[in-house]
């Protein structure tokens, strides 16, 4: 059995809020929404996460989680709370009917 790849989550929108927030390292007003990186099925080779697996980063240190390999297990932590956040500001909305490969954003 194969697993089918589901259709990434892609938001101009939300990407657009990412670059609004300051960088989740330095706080410094970021310009990067940058996608995780190095977590198998979620990017890869011509592959982009989706937008949902995004934290904002000034490019000095998006150069630096793209150049160190040591600095990846720490997306999952700064996306977490990036995500929190835009639950909590009410820019994702989560619903209580699950629907497969919906996010909802706050237009």
């Amino acid at each position: 059995m194969t697993l089918q790849k589901s259709p990434a989550w892609r938001s101009k929108k939300y990407l657009a809020w990412i670059r609004t927030l300051p960088c989740c390292i330095c706080g410094i007003p970021s310009s990067v929404a940058h996608h995780v990186k190095g977590v198998g099925h979620f990017s890869g080779a011509a592959l982009k996460a989706s937008d949902i697996l995004t934290m904002p980063l000034c490019i000095p240190h998006h150069s630096e989680f793209h150049s160190d390999p040591e600095l990846l297990d720490e997306q999952y932590y700064y996306i977490c709370r990036t995500v929190e956040r835009a639950v909590r500001e009410g820019v994702l909305i989560i619903y209580r009917k699950y629907v497969p490969n919906e996010i909802f954003l706050k237009t």
